[in-house]
């Protein structure tokens, strides 16, 4: 388990690559460094690049994190966050849909370049 937050080389928006296999703690810890750095950098734009990493939380533990976890870590709901994975890696589509129906603004992408120009617009 590895993450790494750090701002784009146009500095836009932030790129946080995660490795191996995502767990609630693991999310919990990018999700907060993210947060920090977005509030200390005024960027409200994040990519998310787990195309090393397989979301192995369970439904029970996604709608949580979602739901709880996220509402106890006061996010900002103002921002725009791709999540990019890989070709054939569906195991973070249904955090995705629940985060959405939270209230936050992530969509899921296999296109990086799509992805930048989503965070762009």
């Amino acid at each position: 388990m590895y993450y790494k937050v750090t701002p784009s080389e146009n500095g836009k928006y932030l790129v946080c690559h995660v490795s191996g296999q995502i767990t609630a703690e693991l999310a919990r810890a990018f999700t907060e460094e993210l947060d920090r750095q977005s509030r200390a950098l005024n960027i409200k734009r994040f990519l998310n690049d787990v195309r090393d990493a397989s979301n192995t939380l369970s439904t029970v533990e996604n709608y949580n994190f979602a739901y709880h976890d996220m509402a106890q870590m006061n996010l900002q709901r103002d921002i725009r966050s791709a999540i990019l994975v890989g070709p054939e890696d569906t195991t973070h589509e249904f955090v995705v849909t629940v985060t959405k129906n939270a209230g936050y603004n992530v969509q899921v992408f296999r296109d990086e370049t799509a992805a930048i120009v989503w965070l762009s617009e």
